[in-house]
């Protein structure tokens, strides 16, 4: 078997991302170090010829777990993983997918250490907010295991890239949406979730653009939920009773057709007539068919498809042609669905 390319890594000093710059001959590498590695290269007879490769990986057997909560996101991020699965079935690549409760750090955390003690070839993952979780995706990443993680994304050195929707912008798209709705002024309240760095993101940033650029809006209430239906009706019940004057709801995380159902609930309840706009995330078809009733004015889809076909074949052509990512980080654009084209 020839030298691979985290051999020539190591005689070198260096990463194996450092190495495929020289490879593909691409900048960021010193010329020093460059003449360096080329020369490792030459003496070694380093076969990067990705055929090649791959041929020489069809008889290894590899093991890649996927670990997502049990969220509505993941569903679609599977449904793009095993797009890609079809696309390697000729190589021995054998995948598991592990679901933990959308709160569950510790068993996520369980589930991670797990994998480092089997030693698997590499793993993706939508991590749930906890510094255990954290540290369990280290102890993968200190055993040398490709980690490639999707849709929230914390600070971990050392991960082979994150792959996900561009939350920065999300947040300050929602609330340009929200101000083409409303008429220079809002009443907010906010749905939010402490489960994922994801939903702290969007909030962040919509409420730092609703404070710099529209002053006409004031946000009223925040409610962290579960991300459970039944905890999801109780928090927007709640929101609304302690505070009727809300004409506007911005939700950053799942269980929106429970949010809006409470939304309703309360209108028939009170016989308030204000009915709220509403600005939340994805494109599920109970979110479509929400967008066409109305009880959702608009929605930013992340493209969730796309986050796990994205992650998934990254990881494969790292282990099969040790094809290392361009970029630590892969953001995807958000796509603005309203009623008429949904």
């Amino acid at each position: 078997m020839g030298i691979t390319l985290k051999q020539i890594a190591e005689m070198a000093g260096t990463t194996k991302s450092t190495v495929d710059k020289v490879i593909h001959d691409r900048p960021g590498v010193s010329e020093k170090k460059r003449k360096e590695i080329k020369k490792l290269l030459k003496e070694y007879g380093y076969e990067a010829n990705p055929l090649a490769k791959a041929l020489n990986y069809q008889n290894r057997k590899m093991k890649v777990e996927v670990v997502l909560p049990q969220v509505q996101a993941a569903i679609r991020i599977r449904q793009g993983i095993n797009i890609v699965i079809q696309d390697f079935q000729s190589f021995n690549i054998q995948v598991e997918y592990h679901e933990v409760g959308s709160s569950d750090a510790e068993a996520q955390a369980a589930c991670i250490r797990r994998m480092a003690e089997e030693r698997v070839s590499g793993a993706v993952i939508l991590p749930i907010r906890s510094q255990e979780v954290t540290d369990a995706i280290r102890s993968l990443i200190d055993l040398d295991i490709p980690v490639v993680l999707v849709n929230s994304e914390p600070s971990v050195e050392g991960i082979l890239c994150y792959v996900g929707q561009n939350t920065v912008q999300s947040g300050s798209v929602a609330a340009r949406m929200l101000s083409l709705f409303m008429n220079g002024s809002s009443r907010i309240g906010i749905i939010s979730c402490h489960n994922m760095i994801t939903h702290e993101q969007r909030e962040q940033s919509f409420i730092s653009n609703v404070n710099d650029f529209f002053p006409g809006f004031s946000i009223r209430d925040i409610r962290y939920i579960l991300e459970t239906p039944e905890n999801a009706r109780e928090q927007t019940l709640e929101m609304l009773r302690s505070h009727p004057e809300i004409d506007s709801v911005f939700i950053t995380c799942g269980c929106v057709p429970e949010i809006c159902a409470a939304l309703r609930e309360y209108r028939e309840e009170t016989g308030s007539e204000i009915r709220p706009v509403v600005i939340c995330y994805e494109k599920y078809e109970e979110i479509r068919a929400l967008l066409k009733t109305g009880d959702i004015s608009c929605t930013l889809s992340g493209g969730l498809f796309m986050q796990g076909r994205l992650s998934m074949r990254i990881l494969f052509e790292y282990l099969v042609y040790e094809k290392v990512p361009e970029h630590k980080a892969y953001y995807l654009n958000n796509k603005i669905m309203i009623r008429e084209n949904s």
